[in-house]
């Protein structure tokens, strides 16, 4: 294991923003998958959600792992040990600099917002569906009172 070599500020940024835009990218491949599996849970293709859930926990897995990153580097950039958020660093950029990524995170942060939405929903639908089949399989307690 070797070490690595700390980042410069402009190399740090440039991480920053290919890192924002790999999110971009991942979350519009989780919402597609998102999709599927709402899809796959309506025609009850139990198959078909395993695979979509490997593959959502995998893009969970690396959106998560950069997030982690970007909150270093937004760290590092700004000089604060817990920086508010990515406007820290937005204010000590160039304006056209500050301006591309600012709309790449507007981006990322209204996907973001889709695919928590599109999940809840999900879950929910899942879910209900789950608890139906508990009642078909099981009974329900006084389905048939007496009066």
């Amino acid at each position: 294991m070797g070490t690595t070599k700390p980042m410069n500020r402009q190399e740090a940024l440039v991480r920053l923003v290919r890192d924002v835009q790999s999110d971009i990218e991942d979350y519009g491949v989780l919402r597609l998958a998102l999709a599927s599996q709402f899809e796959s849970a309506l025609l009850h293709d139990s198959q078909r959600l395993a695979e979509l859930a490997e593959q959502i926990n995998a893009l969970v897995d690396a959106l998560d792992e950069r997030r982690l990153t970007r909150v270093a580097i937004t760290r590092a950039l700004s000089g604060q040990e817990q920086p508010r958020n990515l406007a820290s660093v937005l204010d000590q950029l160039a304006p056209a600099a500050r301006d591309m990524l600012d709309d790449l995170w507007q981006q990322l942060e209204g996907l973001v917002r889709e695919c928590k939405q599109l999940n809840v929903r999900n879950c929910e639908f899942i879910v209900e569906q789950n608890a139906l089949m508990q009642r078909v399989l099981h009974g329900e307690e006084a389905t048939y009172a007496e009066r």
